[in-house]
């Protein structure tokens, strides 16, 4: 299965693709610095071809409300658009928004 991991060079990403890999995944980790940027949504098209999962670990990089929502929005958007061009069938996010409501 190719499952290409948003943020898959992070901290959670990496090891979340180093297990993935192990289970016999092709997995492509996607982060600015391997040329795919969901922000501006440079190479995430190329990178969604064939893809059966999209794992999104992103991360904005401002803790400002404004900034993190705009970020957010943004990537959501052109991660969806990429995924229906490509054909993806499942998408999977991790997030924290919101866990300091319900007082974790």
């Amino acid at each position: 299965m190719k499952i290409v991991i948003i943020g898959g060079t992070g901290l959670i990403g990496s090891n979340v693709a180093k297990k993935l890999r192990q289970l016999g995944h092709t997995v492509i980790a996607g982060s600015p610095s391997t040329g795919i940027n969901a922000l501006t949504g440079e190479g995430l098209s190329d990178a969604l071809q064939n893809t059966d999962v999209v794992i999104d670990l992103s991360n904005s990089t401002s803790f400002e409300e404004a900034p993190a929502i705009q970020f957010f929005e943004t990537v959501g958007r052109n991660i969806l658009a990429a995924e229906i061009s490509a054909g993806v069938k499942h998408h999977l996010i991790l997030s924290i928004v919101g866990t300091h409501v319900m007082g974790w």
